[in-house]
């Protein structure tokens, strides 16, 4: 993705490296993984689910 002026920019760009700031999104993938027994990558496919949804609810949105 093309770099683009946004005022989270440094935290988007070590988002990849250093994960979600907010611990309670860990809490979150701990109960998924440790009392659900979710693996890694079935917590990532929910993840990426929500992420495309809400996408796709946007673009409809400036569509409209």
């Amino acid at each position: 993705m093309e770099p683009k002026n946004h005022p989270d920019s440094h935290e988007l760009h070590d988002w990849p490296i250093y994960g979600p700031k907010d611990p309670e999104i860990a809490n979150l993938v701990d109960q998924l993984a440790y009392v659900h027994g979710l693996r890694v990558r079935e917590i990532e496919t929910i993840i990426l689910r929500a992420l495309n949804e809400r996408l796709a609810s946007e673009k409809a949105k400036s569509s409209s």
